[in-house]
């Protein structure tokens, strides 16, 4: 969960709608996305500028925030409308239901992307995370944001598993910018 606050107060239901989370094809996203609103929905996908390098220069891209993932305020009777979408594998459900975001989940999200991202700084050879530890992301965008370490990579960087859109969603990110759950 990101922080605490308003996704704790309103649970979506049935009749109310709620944030789906969309499942898209590889690299479709933002297609999908064109299509969601040219139904009438309102999709959201979250963006982030990341430094990619090219051959000859680095480049500043727009990259999904979460790879083949997009959410959309609808309401249950438009999911097998979203389910026939170019591009759409699934929307992720919750015991056969679709598992749908509060509000305030996703306007945490907004809040967390809208901050400056922050690189990962040096981190001591102390600090030491290992699979299936529970941290919290203290810097950038995911700011607040739970996981659990899902494997440790090459130097300081963990790939985290966040569950809080019903699915789990692997990223990496620099040891340095997350401390453990349990500590305060």
């Amino acid at each position: 969960m990101i922080g605490p606050g308003p996704s704790a107060s309103h649970t979506p239901t049935e009749s109310s709608g709620g944030w789906f989370v969309i499942w898209t094809e590889s690299r479709a996203e933002k297609k999908v996305e064109q299509r969601v609103a040219a139904l009438g929905l309102s999709p959201w996908l979250p963006i982030i500028k990341e430094r990619r390098r090219w051959s000859d220069r680095w480049r500043v891209i727009d990259c999904p925030l979460f790879p083949g993932y997009l959410f959309a305020r609808a309401t249950i009777a438009d999911w097998s409308t979203l389910l026939r979408i170019p591009g759409v594998l699934t929307v992720i459900t919750e015991h056969g239901k679709p598992a749908l975001l509060a509000d305030g989940f996703i306007t945490s999200l907004r809040d967390a992307i809208s901050r400056e991202g922050v690189l990962p700084e040096a981190v001591s050879d102390d600090i030491s995370y290992a699979p299936g530890d529970e941290v919290i992301v203290q810097e950038g965008v995911l700011r607040g944001v739970r996981g659990v370490v899902r494997e440790r990579r090459s130097g300081r960087q963990l790939v985290l598993w966040v569950a809080e859109i019903g699915r789990g969603v692997a990223f990496t990110i620099g040891s340095a910018l997350v401390r453990a759950a349990s500590t305060k």
